[in-house]
């Protein structure tokens, strides 16, 4: 567009716009003469903006806040405070808003809200000079607020608050942020103790009535804090916030019945600990929040239930190195004041702030043997997997498996990639245990060769400890390695763990399985002679018979009448 056109464009709106203010009797306003103040090109996209509807939803909330949508391609979401003002904000979640600190879609928020405003000028005047107003049929709040009088109004607003005290508090907590006072911090303390007196025994306890009352003030003034982080107004936030968190957390300690509501609100309110702390705060204002949530922290009436929203975990990422030993000395006084069911939440606390596992870290924990597993849960509940494996590797013992710990520690050993240690915990836990969960473990984790100098290992360890076979034998038998059991049987020379077996070896390998026979009879019968030779062999005929091992009996039966000729007795165990 060339200037000429930008020119004739801008005076042919600013016409148009007076024209319909002097039509519908409008004092002019210079601050809402929009055509005047931005660029042209602007104005003139904002104007066909505006006349083609684009605008719409506008919203206008507490404080002089204003919200609408702008369809321009997409919707963009458009929030004005304060506007026609020298207050006047304005946001966009457009790029251009971004860049330059207004757009279209702003200055069209601004017409639509201009509109708004003329419009309700406009029927409050037709009202006033109307002689003859017609009667109407129904009767709305609206309707009797745009007859009364503000004295009149006012008069029945405090008539009906001396009356009514839940009124009187919403009125308070809905209006407190526009009263100035002398210290604006002990005018929310005020509120909240007008709705809940501190409890000082059963004869102040409060009603159901009045938690429920204290539970809905206390989600407005959440509302409101977020509200001026929003605005940027850091003071008001941090004097509502720290007169409302702290009544919350005291009337969760005393009133436990409601610790449902009264947890999810909690939640709710330590979240905003991270939307105070991100934002750009003064040095001072940020010094106060610390000072107020430390002393928070240790207050009786605070409780650690959750290792995930507590002060101290919020705060940590935002305080110097240097405080973190006095937030352990904090941390020290109140794990030795605080009920058990705490103690886990506080002990976890305490390693996550010393950051390093050493031999003091155990040192300080070991006396609490019985929250071992549930710090090691706490803390791979927020993922603080390293030093949960540290924890849990102080109180690991080889020779004494303990499943909780060990099934933790092989978890750990998998996620960080530590084979050489995955290999001895699960191998040790499998022939401490039995338990074939390992081996799969091992199996799925290892190479092939990792996993068949696993085997050999145990076959080793087993041969020379003389523990139970059976661990190896269950591992060739899931994998229906059918020659490596062979072999293994063959080395342990056990007959009766070789019944034990056979029958499935039968199916795979009767031969071998023949050979391996012959081998250990062989054995017995140059040990053995007589009837108990005899016995011998006619226990394993019958065994054989029952199995329906037919192939085993005929090779045995072969191998006695080549090799014992000469004890013609053996051969009658065959008849």
């Amino acid at each position: 567009m060339n200037k000429a056109s930008v020119i004739i464009a801008r005076v042919t709106i600013i016409l148009i716009n007076l024209q319909v203010i002097l039509k519908e009797n409008i004092l002019i306003d210079k601050n809402t003469i929009i055509e005047l103040i931005y660029d042209d090109e602007l104005v003139l996209q904002a104007s066909r903006l505006f006349d083609a509807d684009a605008v719409a939803d506008l919203d206008s909330l507490n404080g002089g806040l204003f919200l609408c949508k702008v369809k321009d391609g997409k919707v963009y979401e458009v929030e004005i405070q304060s506007p026609f003002t020298k207050k006047q904000k304005a946001s966009c979640d457009c790029t251009f808003f971004t860049s330059h600190h207004i757009c279209k879609h702003v200055i069209a928020g601004l017409m639509l809200i201009r509109s708004e405003k003329n419009k309700k000028q406009t029927i409050k005047e037709q009202k006033t000079a109307a002689n003859n107003k017609p009667k109407i049929s129904t009767l709305n709040i609206s309707q009797i607020l745009e007859e009364v009088s503000q004295d009149e109004l006012i008069s029945f607003v405090k008539s009906y608050a001396k009356r009514d005290t839940k009124f009187a508090t919403q009125l308070k907590v809905n209006f407190a942020r526009k009263i100035d006072t002398t210290d604006n911090a002990e005018k929310y303390k005020n509120i909240l103790n007008s709705v809940i007196r501190p409890h000082t025994g059963d004869q102040t306890k409060a009603s159901a009535s009045e938690i429920k009352t204290a539970l809905r003030v206390l989600e407005d003034f959440a509302d409101q804090v977020n509200d001026c982080i929003a605005l940027g107004q850091f003071r008001e936030a941090l004097n509502i916030y720290s007169a409302a968190f702290a009544k919350l957390e005291y009337l969760k300690h005393y009133y436990a019945n409601y610790n449902e509501n009264m947890t999810a609100l909690s939640i709710s309110y330590h979240k905003m600990i991270d939307y105070f702390l991100v934002e750009k705060l003064p040095p001072e204002l940020r010094t106060d929040l610390i000072v107020f949530l430390t002393d928070l922290a240790t207050r009786s009436y605070y409780h650690y239930s959750s290792i995930s929203f507590n002060i101290i975990k919020l705060i940590k990422p935002y305080i110097k190195p240097s405080d973190n030993i006095t937030l352990n000395v904090s941390l020290e006084n109140l794990i030795s004041l605080r009920p058990s069911k705490e103690l886990a939440v506080l002990l976890a606390l305490w390693l996550i702030n010393n950051g390093k596992y050493s031999d003091s870290s155990w040192a300080f924990i070991k006396d609490h043997a019985l929250l071992h597993i549930e710090i090691v849960d706490l803390l791979l509940s927020i993922d603080e997997s390293q030093l949960a494996l540290r924890v849990l590797e102080s109180i690991h013992h080889p020779k004494k498996v303990n499943k909780d710990v060990v099934n933790r520690m092989v978890f750990l050993y998998v996620r960080f990639k530590k084979t050489t240690k995955l290999v001895e915990t699960a191998g040790m836990a499998y022939l401490q245990s039995g338990d074939m969960k390992y081996i799969d473990i091992l199996k799925r984790e290892l190479n092939d060769d990792e996993y068949q100098n696993f085997i050999l290992r145990i076959e080793e360890e087993l041969t020379k400890s003389k523990s139970d076979p059976n661990l190896l034998i269950k591992i060739y038998r899931k994998e229906e390695n059918w020659s490596g059991l062979i072999l293994f049987l063959d080395k342990v020379g056990d007959l009766e763990i070789l019944m034990q077996h056979d029958s499935i070896l039968y199916k795979y390998e009767k031969n071998a399985l023949a050979q391996l026979y012959i081998h250990i009879i062989r054995i017995f019968l140059d040990a053995h002679l007589g009837d108990s030779a005899f016995e011998y062999l006619t226990k394993l005929k019958t065994h054989w018979s029952i199995n329906k091992m037919e192939n085993t009996m005929l090779k045995v039966s072969q191998f006695i009448s080549s090799e014992f000729e000469h004890r013609p007795k053996l051969m009658e165990a065959f008849k």
